[in-house]
């Protein structure tokens, strides 16, 4: 009944907590007698009587065994015998061929020694709770999940899922969450550490990482759910502003259409869910001009005057000049549009204004764009100069 109670307790299965429980007991009566042989537990289940047994088979010699098997295994092997004249202590009749049965008293093991069964015990059931969870999350990486704050520990929510307490970092919160005890929460599994010694198995939560906005479009969009719509690219500014690159499997379905919803109904649901972090749904593109088109401005009405690649660059390097009326658009509040575009692409985007290029001499334009770091040579640039001023969420980690 009590180790019925600690599984319930421990929520893990009646057979791995009587399994430890059984070990431990070897353990203990193996440390008593300073016997490394057979010991087997035997319960009664009806009047739960339990015996801890030697139980061996007495030989005047080891059988012959493969010679190639290992000293370990030859060694577990030997457990099940026991020479004549050793046998003969244990029970004077004892002689070869005879299956020795001897019960040890374990209630004379001692108090140490007991005790020392019962920190294998919790350990064990420790143990087996954590390949429980291991087991449990180790297929959900990236998956959205509900739970509950249960405490704020320096600034990292302990968030409840059903019986497992898993850890939301200070580092994979958006900056705007604030955390009280008893609210819900949605995140996505990031990680899961596997057992180490004293510290168990760890489930860490995100709600910065890209999957949690895959994962609420899942939610909200029922032809990403489906397939129908696949989503080819995540770029974010956690709490600000992100893109999302999508494309439609159905020819009749507009991918950009879907996601945003009528009157913007589903965008929005996302949006409220990650503290008003606006959102750019892309139509992806096979033709990689069209791709970066929309990237860049999410519609085809953006006025670009020239792009060209610039060697010797990883990730590569692409100059854009655009119309002036654009320039605004393609960069973005403090440059989060383009480097969200960039990200996208998997490219370094340096954007130009079209009065902006054409007042650079050929020696300075030429400078300019090989250049690690544009500043250094035309300080005067104003898109420049908007598109290396500090993002919202470094500009907020350097004021704390």
């Amino acid at each position: 009944m009590a180790l019925e109670n600690l599984a319930k307790e421990r929520n893990v299965a009646i057979e791995d907590v009587f399994g430890a429980f059984k070990e431990s007991l070897i353990v203990a009566a193996r440390k008593y007698t300073k016997l490394h042989k057979n010991i087997e537990v035997d319960v009664d289940p009806e009047t739960e009587d339990i015996k801890v047994v030697l139980r061996v088979e007495v030989v005047d010699d080891f059988p012959d065994y493969d010679p190639n098997l290992p000293p370990e295994e030859v060694e577990k092997l030997d457990e099940h015998y026991m020479l004549e004249a050793e046998a003969k202590e244990h029970h004077p009749e004892a002689e070869s061929g005879y299956l020795l049965e001897v019960e040890l008293p374990f209630e004379k093991f001692g108090r140490s020694v007991i005790e020392e069964a019962r920190r294998r015990l919790k350990q064990r059931v420790n143990d087996a709770v954590h390949s429980r969870i291991y087991d449990l999350f180790k297929n959900k990486i990236g998956t959205l999940i509900n739970g509950q704050v249960l405490r704020v520990e320096k600034n990292n929510a302990i968030i409840s899922i059903g019986s497992i307490e898993a850890v939301l970092p200070n580092s994979e919160r958006m900056s705007k969450d604030r955390w009280k005890i008893g609210q819900s929460v949605k995140a996505v599994v990031a990680g899961i550490s596997e057992q180490s010694k004293g510290l168990g198995t760890q489930v860490t939560l995100s709600r910065v990482n890209k999957d949690f906005v895959s994962e609420l479009f899942k939610q909200e969009i029922p032809e990403v759910y489906d397939g129908t719509i696949e989503i080819k690219g995540i770029a974010r500014i956690p709490g600000y502003r992100a893109k999302v690159a999508v494309f439609s499997r159905d020819d009749r379905v507009d991918p950009s259409g879907a996601c945003i919803g009528v009157k913007g109904q589903r965008i929005q649901a996302i949006t409220r869910e990650l503290n008003n972090e606006r959102i750019d749904v892309v139509h992806w593109d096979q033709d990689p001009e069209i791709y970066f088109r929309r990237a860049l401005g999410a519609t085809n009405n953006i006025n670009i005057i020239k792009s060209f690649e610039v060697p010797g660059f990883n990730p590569p390097r692409t100059v854009v000049v655009v119309g002036d009326e654009d320039v605004g658009v393609v960069i973005g509040d403090k440059g989060q549009a383009v480097r969200l575009a960039g990200q996208l692409l998997g490219k370094e985007i340096c954007v130009f204004s079209e009065s902006d290029w054409a007042n650079h001499s050929e020696e300075e334009k030429d400078a300019l764009v090989h250049s690690q770091d544009p500043r250094t040579v035309v300080k005067k640039s104003a898109s420049l100069d908007t598109l290396f001023n500090p993002s919202p969420s470094e500009a907020t980690n350097s004021d704390e």
